[in-house]
């Protein structure tokens, strides 16, 4: 029996499977309008996005959560409801909503069965977020920037079980009463599991009018992607969490999906507008393709709000009919930054590209390995999984500056052929 059975989580048109991925979800075949996954809702993780301490009373969406958990006494198996110290810092926690959240998650893993099982079976019981990286790992990034976020996201994060010391002893002190369950102390790394766990698992919704965030088995097993293929949230008559195949392509900027194929991974998408700076961050991964990403801003200042737009779009267009994909989005990257004016014109433009290319000269210049080192490292087998991923993220900024020059190329040519006519 797998580890949702428990929970009465059903698979009426998918199964867990493992495909290119990793572990994730895939479809049955089943008719495009058939759930994929469907969780009762009185056995899922819920806190809601925003706390209101002061309120004297409860609003609809705190009233619903705190209901929620109460009827876990008589839905989950074990009987069991959270305490009142940890339903109050759900609902009313002056804390941040991951951490809220992560408090939920530690609790039911000590106290619930099934919850207990399914963290062993199905949840990792490490992290690769970069913010759990080395400091020899966050160097192997030679990305300065994206090194101090993880830097500052570590000591945040590890300055939680001080704040629930300080503010919340009484959740502390919840996590080890006698519940009949023979467990060691509750500890800083408990506490660390839940949090990165609930980071990279969350998922948003709603509850009783207002906006929060869940965690729910069989559906968080859905891997990500910028072009998803399916949504999730509660379902209409309110009894569960569905993961369902999307019908409407509710994420912009994208076509409408093909009906689903036997075998289709189901694909949701953890953010939008999240660039791999941040998929790295919480989620322990990046993505090659991924379209929020930037061009490093040293390269492209010397052109910002002084090259053409028409000279970006022209080499844009140029590249895009050579199939040049990467380049294309270097073109993309910069006419968000284009001269809408063209004021400088195309002796303008060409003393902007060579001073762009003089500063992406300079910034391949300055870093410590090149391409060629970089892509002989990713050959190590025993490159461990989140240095690995450090390394491909500096290989890919490197592959993306190369882009950038042959976009600059390709301004330069347009401006030749303009000049021959």
């Amino acid at each position: 029996m797998d580890a949702t059975a428990a929970f009465g989580v059903a698979y009426p048109a998918s199964a867990p499977g493992t495909g290119e991925r990793g572990r994730g979800l895939f479809h049955t075949g089943a008719d495009a309008e058939t759930p994929l996954v469907t969780a009762p809702l009185d056995v899922v993780l819920c806190v809601p996005e925003a706390v209101n301490p002061g309120a004297e009373e409860d609003s609809p969406c705190t009233a619903a959560v705190r209901a929620l958990y109460a009827r876990w006494k008589d839905s989950t198996p074990g009987g069991l409801s959270p305490p009142d110290a940890i339903v109050d810092f759900l609902v009313r926690g002056e804390a941040p909503k991951d951490l809220r959240m992560a408090v939920a998650l530690a609790w039911s893993r000590r106290f619930v069965p099934a919850w207990r099982r399914y963290a062993e079976e199905v949840m990792p019981a490490e992290y690769e977020s970069l913010y759990l990286g080395t400091e020899a790992e966050l160097e192997a990034l030679q990305d300065e920037t994206v090194r101090r976020m993880a830097v500052g996201s570590k000591a945040n994060y590890a300055a939680g079980w001080a704040f629930l010391e300080e503010k919340y002893p009484a959740v502390l002190a919840a996590m080890d009463e006698d519940n009949n369950v023979a467990l060691a102390p509750f500890s800083p790394a408990d506490l660390e599991w839940a949090r990165a766990t609930a980071h990279t698992r969350a998922m948003s919704g709603e509850l009783g009018g207002g906006a929060c965030a869940f965690v729910v088995p069989g559906v968080d097993l859905a891997n990500h992607s910028f072009a998803p293929n399916a949504t999730f949230g509660t379902s209409e008559n309110g009894d569960a969490f569905e993961l369902r195949w999307d019908l409407e392509h509710s994420t912009k900027k994208r076509r409408k999906p093909a009906d689903p194929g036997l075998g289709d991974e189901i694909l949701i998408c953890y953010g939008a507008r999240m660039p791999n700076a941040l998929l790295m961050l919480h989620y322990g991964f990046m993505d090659p393709e991924n379209p929020n990403d930037q061009l490093p801003m040293e390269c492209t200042l010397p052109g910002a709000r002084r090259l053409g737009s028409a000279s970006v779009a022209d080499a844009g267009k140029a590249l895009r009919d050579a199939g040049d994909e990467r380049a294309e989005w270097a073109a993309r990257c910069m006419f968000a930054m284009a001269d809408p004016t063209c004021a400088g014109g195309r002796e303008g433009d060409l003393r902007c590209v060579a001073a762009m290319r003089e500063a992406a000269a300079e910034w391949e210049k300055a870093a410590a390995t090149t391409m060629a080192e970089d892509e002989a490292a990713l050959e190590d087998d025993a490159l461990a999984p989140r240095m690995e991923m450090c390394v491909r993220y500096r290989l890919m900024q490197k592959r993306n500056v190369a882009a950038f020059g042959r976009f600059l190329d390709a301004v330069e040519r347009e401006a030749a052929e303009e000049e021959d006519e």
